[in-house]
């Protein structure tokens, strides 16, 4: 019986929230970030990229550097025929004030809309409790010209604009208190700290592994990078927040963010749950990719 009580407490509480002011302290970055050793193996690597759809690439791997293993999905923001969308609030707030979400698996919300590809991505709270199907997130969330959560500003925002072509691309912000929608927003999601910038990873003090769920851009912003890594036994370990940074450095992102991990890190491509960490905690926020014909 101890043994059940301890597995139901793991399972209710290791999804990723907001983290406390010790927390923070714990992952907080460590000055003088080096990544010559890193950028030594990025030649090296070599990744089996396989089409999914049009503009959309996967890729799975076992990372031999944090023991874990890795799903990778690549999109071209270029490609006309997919369309970003993300969950949306069922109470919307004032302004100024936060939106209330319904509480939902991100496979659920990808075959909700017919996702191609589908991640989870802000961190939230629990407004009414951990029994209520409401959440609150923490941190930026936009549509278009209107903030519909506030910005979290020790957080980083993911952040997707779009041309008078409808052409998206994408862009990292270090804090959230930088983010002013304009008529270019398409949307904006709040995460956690950039990770990577101009290359460089950016180093954290926590040797945590946990499992993670990242966003990476290249391409001035014209191609994105979502990765989910793995923590299941003795299979797979999780990685580090630098860990992280390093895959995506040789997956080629230049910029990166975390989103939010845990038990809430999931990766679905086409209605399926890639990412392999269990469970899947039902979260406030998904974002995600559909054929425009789909909508």
């Amino acid at each position: 019986m101890k043994l059940f009580l301890s597995i139901c407490i793991t399972i209710l509480f290791s999804n990723c929230v907001v983290l406390s002011p010790a927390e923070q302290a714990n992952v907080s970055q460590t000055e003088n970030s080096s990544t010559k050793e890193t950028a030594i193996s990025i030649a090296e690597t070599q990744f089996n990229w396989k089409e999914v759809a049009e503009g959309i690439m996967h890729c799975s791997f076992f990372d031999e550097t944090s023991h874990s293993l890795c799903n990778a999905v690549k999109i071209n923001l270029d490609t006309p025929n997919i369309n970003l969308i993300s969950s949306r609030p069922i109470e919307e707030a004032a302004d100024g004030g936060t939106s209330i979400f319904r509480a939902e698996t991100t496979k659920k919300f990808a075959q909700r809309n017919g996702a191609i590809v589908a991640v989870n991505a802000t961190p939230f709270n629990y407004p009414s409790g951990r029994a209520s199907k409401k959440r609150t997130i923490a941190g930026v969330y936009a549509i278009n010209d209107k903030i519909l959560a506030p910005q979290a500003g020790r957080y980083a925002a993911l952040i997707f604009e779009a041309d008078n072509n409808e052409k998206l691309t994408a862009s990292i912000l270090d804090t959230q208190n930088d983010f002013e929608p304009n008529a270019s927003t398409r949307f904006a999601f709040g995460g956690f700290w950039t990770i990577l910038r101009d290359g460089e990873i950016i180093m954290f003090k926590s040797k945590q592994k946990e499992p993670r769920t990242a966003a990476g851009i290249l391409d001035n912003g014209k191609t994105l990078i979502l990765l989910a890594i793995d923590k299941s036994g003795s299979t797979s370990k999780g990685a580090t927040f630098n860990e992280t940074s390093s895959i995506l450095l040789k997956l080629g992102a230049q910029e990166a963010i975390m989103l939010d991990g845990g038990s809430s890190s999931s990766l679905i491509i086409n209605g399926r749950q890639i990412s392999k960490t269990f469970p899947h905690v039902e979260v406030a926020l998904s974002f995600g990719f559909q054929l425009k014909d789909s909508e």
